[in-house]
Parts: structure tokens; C-alpha cells; sequence
């Protein structure tokens, strides 16, 4: 006679342990907000720079400022092995973000190719929109409300962003890059997103 057999009480018991489990299991998206948000933001900040003094056209920073992107991959590609180590199961929001972030990036790419190719700023225009739109669809489904806001914020830059020159467009950019990106990024830290 088998002594280990669950009475429904223990059987609930387990399944509630194991959703509360999963439910304060961390994603680790902070970490990469705020990376990505920092490399971003000091991208678009120094082309602001540099074409609002044209003095500095030419010059290492301008021409060596695409370091920062695999500088970013280097630190995510460390950060990632470091949690699969520690991970036990992916968390389902995990999967989200990945989803949601890579769909970020294939438009942006997409809207900087066309912006060489129709030589406008278009990419630089709409950065504002199509980063506070991924984090606002993200705060949405991981209910951070921080993100929906910052996100709601990042897509109304936008506006100033159409309006503006293009110095104006890259600072836009820049602090789309704080609001999207690195405020939800520091507020993830204290919840389990």
C-alpha cells in the first residue's frame, strides 16, 4: 500500500507553493534595461555633441563611438551565461522580453536602413517611439507600471522629436533612452519583473 498519497489539500498546497515560486522568480530585464539604456543614451548624446559643435567631426569620438555596441554585447552575452548557471527555469516573461526587445531591434534596423537609404533622420525621429511603445507593451503584460508610464513618456518625445532639428531628434533619443530604459531598469531591481 502506497503511504505517500496526496490528500487534495496537500495537492492545492503544492500548486499554490509552486505559483508563488514562480511568481517572485526574478526575470534579470533590470540589468539590461539599464545597460542598454546607458550605452543608447551615451550613443545619442555624443552625436547631439558632435553635431552641435562641428569641431569634434572627425575626431576619435565620432569615429569610434560604435565601440559601445559590443562593449554591450560582450557585458549581455556575460550576464547571460552567468544567469543560465544560476537559472533553475526560465521565467515566462523572459520569453516577453525577448520577444518584444528583438522585435525592437528588427525595426530599428529596419528604420535605420531606410534612413541611409532615403538619407533622413527617420530612425533617430521615431527612436522615441518605437523604444517607449516596446516598454509600454512590456510594463503591460509584466503589470510594472513604471514602464507604462516611462513608456507612454518615451512615445509623447516623439512629438518634439517630428518637430525638431536633428541635434533635437538625438537628444530626444538620448532621454527616451532614460525614460524607457533606465528608470524601469532601476525600478525592476525592488520587483520581481
Amino acid at each position: 500500500m502506497d503511504t505517500n498519497t496526496f490528500s487534495t489539500a496537500d495537492s492545492l498546497r503544492t500548486i499554490e507553493a509552486a505559483i508563488n515560486e514562480a511568481k517572485s522568480s526574478k526575470t534579470g530585464a533590470s540589468f539590461y534595461y539599464i545597460l542598454w539604456g546607458f550605452i543608447l543614451f551615451v550613443y545619442f548624446i555624443i552625436h547631439s555633441i558632435i553635431i552641435s559643435n562641428p569641431i569634434l567631426k572627425g575626431t576619435i569620438i565620432d569615429t569610434f563611438n560604435w565601440v559601445l555596441f559590443p562593449i554591450g554585447g560582450l557585458l549581455s552575452s556575460l550576464n547571460k551565461r552567468k544567469d543560465q548557471k544560476e537559472e533553475t527555469y526560465v521565467p515566462q516573461l523572459e520569453k516577453v522580453y525577448l520577444f518584444a526587445f528583438t522585435g525592437f531591434a528588427f525595426m530599428y534596423a529596419v528604420l535605420t536602413f531606410a534612413s541611409s537609404y532615403l538619407s533622413t533622420s527617420i530612425a533617430i525621429m521615431f527612436f522615441p517611439l518605437i523604444i517607449g511603445s516596446t516598454v509600454y507593451l512590456v510594463g503591460g503584460i509584466s503589470r510594472h507600471k513604471i514602464s507604462i508610464y516611462c513608456g507612454i513618456l518615451s512615445m509623447l518625445l516623439t512629438v518634439v522629436s517630428i518637430l525638431s532639428k536633428i541635434e533635437m531628434q538625438f537628444l530626444m533619443a538620448s532621454i527616451a533612452c532614460i525614460s524607457a530604459c533606465i528608470i524601469p531598469g532601476i525600478t525592476m531591481r525592488k520587483s520581481n519583473v
